[in-house]
């Protein structure tokens, strides 16, 4: 696809695009200040929105307390989540001002998003901030609320690696730990790192990184929660965990596949990780820098991305939600629902199913408690979920025959197009 000239406005390139996909139409639309732009739960018809000028004011209950995402400005964008999930809008938008934006067809995006570089990386900096903040929410909601991330904290990390049989997650977090330290001025509390080194025999051995890419076994680390690093990674092949430390146990924050990206967090502000990322399988993993990231991909697989992000913050949306639920079963079939959805999502399927259809997950029920913030369980308290024949808990894997008998048991939280709603609320 040509580039336009240079020296045209930015509403001229616009339009250059249009030209050259006739397929679709991008429009200019307006709104007068205190318009309803967006209700929350209204249908997205497949579209995409950039701020030409004016002021949009955001109204979520999420993003109550983050002041930074309580307006979109000229160059912000929305409508990326409900358009590429096919469910309705997770907020309500206003004109804060008289407003105009660009509305464009989502199937244009990677295209579109490719020629313009500046506003890519401001889309992406945008709901990389978004999934940061719905991150901070779900931590909020299982963590003490003194909870941080600093690299101070990789010495507990590596201990509690550590009392998980992790030694090559201890290994890395002290290696880390230790050359932060150098800059430091905290000689006692190295000393306590190198003596755990010596103490275990710890050993990290980094990755082989050619051209960019590595080929990593399963359970092979690529950052740790706490420490400073600024890299961003894509899946090519494979499958990555993202978790933090809960309490002293492993809590799940998601698991990524291929054309899905991680580590994009450090375009926010340069702060530590708030989570480790691990291969979840045997992965060919492509680490870019932030100034080449747009360069490293293609079209589809810059679409293929932008798409990842759109899951990823519908799905912690729906993990806020199912932490609201007090019995820790309908959690646990919440979780599970949700999940064969997010699995729709990754594979394009339309929000319609076959309710015959197995449905297999790669995770134990500990790990199934770990993703719904469920620790220390007694048995007692589950046993329906155990004795219910829709549900199959095998060796490292646990399935669902029919996904109409596990929406039958949600109980009062019945489903709204793929999503969990309480009809009491």
């Amino acid at each position: 696809m040509n580039q336009a000239p240079e020296g045209l406005t930015y509403e001229t390139k616009i339009f250059s695009f249009l030209i050259e996909m006739p397929e679709f139409e991008i429009k200019t639309i307006s709104f007068a200040k205190d318009a309803v732009i967006v209700v929350q739960n209204a249908n997205n018809p497949g579209l995409f929105f950039i701020i030409r000028s004016g002021r949009v004011r955001i109204d979520s209950e999420h993003m109550a307390v983050d002041h930074d995402l309580a307006y979109y400005n000229p160059g912000d964008s929305f409508g990326l989540v409900s358009a590429m999930t096919e469910h309705k809008y997770l907020v309500s938008l206003f004109a804060d001002t008289d407003v105009e934006l660009y509305q464009i067809p989502i199937q244009v995006l990677g295209s579109y998003l490719k020629q313009n570089k500046d506003l890519a990386m401001k889309i992406l900096h945008l709901y990389s901030k978004e999934l940061r903040a719905l991150q901070r929410h779900l931590s909020n909601a299982n963590k003490p609320a003194d909870r941080d991330f600093h690299p101070e904290k990789l010495l507990y990390n590596a201990k509690t690696y550590l009392s998980w049989k992790k030694p090559n997650y201890a290994g890395y977090a002290l290696k880390t730990y230790l050359d932060w330290g150098i800059l430091q001025d905290i000689s006692g509390e190295m000393e306590e790192a190198k003596a755990l080194v010596k103490e275990n025999n710890l050993k990290y051995v980094k990755p082989e990184w050619k051209n960019g890419k590595a080929v990593l076994r399963a359970d092979e680390v690529l950052f740790i929660e706490s420490e400073n690093s600024d890299d961003i990674y894509i899946i090519i092949e494979g499958s990555v965990k993202l978790f933090s430390i809960v309490r002293g146990n492993e809590y799940v924050i998601d698991i990524l596949t291929s054309g899905e990206i991680f580590g994009e967090m450090s375009l926010i502000d340069n702060a530590p990780r708030m989570a480790s990322a691990v291969t979840d399988s045997d992965s060919l993993i492509l680490k870019v820098s932030a100034e080449n990231l747009f360069e490293s991909v293609g079209d589809s697989l810059l679409q293929k991305i932008f798409e990842s992000i759109a899951r990823r913050i519908w799905f912690s949306h729906q993990r806020l939600v199912i932490l609201k639920i007090k019995i820790p079963v309908i959690r646990l079939y919440a979780y599970l629902y949700n999940s064969i959805r997010n699995q729709d999502i990754r594979l394009r399927k339309r929000n319609d199913f076959n309710p015959d259809a197995e449905h297999v997950f790669t995770m134990t029920f500990e790990e199934l408690c770990s993703l719904c913030a469920i620790y220390k369980i007694k048995r007692e308290s589950v046993q329906d979920f155990f004795r219910d024949s829709n549900i199959v808990i095998g060796k490292g894997t646990i399935t669902v025959k029919n996904r109409k008998r596990l929406e039958d048991r949600l109980g009062t939280y019945r489903t709204r197009e793929g999503q969990i709603a309480n009809i009491l609320d």
